[in-house]
Parts: structure tokens; sequence; C-alpha cells
């Protein structure tokens, strides 16, 4: 992370930890869709998944397509890594970000789980 040449804004595990999505895609109609097909496939083996999985990938994805805008506001400082593989986190440090979120969880997730309903094309051919 020192070295790194740009600014990283990170979302962090509270983040993801705290957003449950997948239900309503594998509730839906949607056919030939990989990420039905994934959450189908993995909710079910965990129990804890029951209302959803975290979704720390899906945030991280909105924020690099939309912006933080008005999902999460962004505060300041660097990243400090420390030898023994953990890592801090420098309030006045300037370079990096991360997340914070500034709208409900729960609405975060109806965000998410409205983009994921995408209905793929069928691309096949008689």
């Amino acid at each position: 992370f020192d070295h790194w040449p740009t600014p990283i804004l990170f979302s962090g595990f509270e983040i993801g930890s705290k957003i449950f999505t997948g239900i309503p895609i594998i509730k839906s109609k949607i056919n030939h869709s990989p990420v039905k097909d994934v959450f189908a496939r993995s909710i079910p083996m965990d129990p804890q998944d029951k209302n959803g999985r975290m979704s720390w990938d899906q945030t991280a994805v909105l924020v690099a397509v939309r912006g933080p805008g008005k999902y999460f506001e962004e505060r300041r400082g660097k990243i400090i890594y420390n030898p023994d593989g953990s890592n801090g986190w420098d309030d006045q440090g300037t370079r990096d970000r991360y997340l914070v979120m500034s709208m409900p969880a729960d609405e975060l997730a109806k965000v998410i789980d409205s983009l994921m309903m995408h209905q793929p094309k069928n691309n096949r051919h008689p």
C-alpha cells in the first residue's frame, strides 16, 4: 500500500456485512442469468444466508460504476499496513478513503437487488 501510486477507496467488512442481497433474483422468473444461478446455488448452502448473501463485491461494483453519490460518504485518511499482516487507518492521512453508509442497509440492498434483476437476452440463433 505504501508504494501504490494512486488513492485507494476501501469498502470495508462493515459495509458488506450489513447488506443482504440475492433472494429477489432467485425467486424471480429470470432465465439464463449467471447471477441468478450463483445465488440459487450458494444461498441454500449456508443457513446464515437465509435472508440473502452479504454483499461486499456488490457494494464495490456499485461504487465503481455509479460513484458513492447518495449511497455512501467517504472518509479521508491512509491505510496502514502492519508487519503482522493486520491493517489500520491513519485519520491524518489524505491519500486514501473508505466508505461509510449514508443510506440504510435495506435500501442499499433494494438498489443492488434491482440492478441484479437484469434479464439477459438469449443470444442463441434457431
